[in-house]
């Protein structure tokens, strides 16, 4: 029943081996077509403060829809990658706390931009790209930016005007 199983030549290893190396041809074939960076997605999650949860995206591969076409939707690469990010009220000293993972990127490769209610992170270097809009949970003053980079992991800090919370006005119901 398995007689050629135990040859003392190749037998069926060699067929393992022409699989093995077509294996190898195949992922060397996708690997090419999908380009040099890594493809990278994730989602984070954080209660705001106002008590609502907010998900964000982050990496260099979107969802876009091509409902229109497809009528499915699609997870397209880019080669901008939108960096992770953290925010967090400190109501102590009354200052909003934005961090941000950009690995590969040097210090002098980064740019930011500070309005009241926005903080634009803007990074290049030769080989990767970032950008993120983060709209602030409550007013900033962007005049008290402060920043700090180091092992691939920004620091931005501003001065909250006014409360740290947001104003919640009650609405009657007619």
């Amino acid at each position: 029943m398995f007689k050629g199983w135990r040859r003392t030549d190749k037998g069926i290893f060699e067929e393992f081996e022409k699989q093995i190396e077509e294996m190898n041809q195949l992922v060397e074939k996708i690997m090419s077509e999908t380009g040099k960076e890594p493809m990278v997605y994730g989602f984070s999650m954080h209660i705001g403060p106002d008590g609502i949860p907010h998900v964000e995206q982050f990496g260099n591969v979107r969802q876009e829809s091509l409902e229109q076409m497809t009528g499915k939707p699609s997870l397209r690469e880019h080669d901008v990658r939108e960096p992770f990010t953290s925010s967090i009220i400190d109501e102590k000293n009354k200052e909003l706390c934005i961090t941000a993972e950009m690995p590969g990127i040097r210090k002098e490769d980064i740019e930011l931009n500070a309005t009241e209610n926005q903080l634009v992170i803007k990074a290049e270097s030769s080989d990767r790209k970032y950008f993120k809009a983060i709209t602030t949970p409550a007013p900033v003053d962007p005049d008290s930016a402060r920043a700090k980079y180091n092992n691939g992991v920004l620091e931005v800090t501003l001065k909250l005007k006014g409360g740290s919370k947001p104003e919640r006005k009650t609405v009657k119901i007619e």
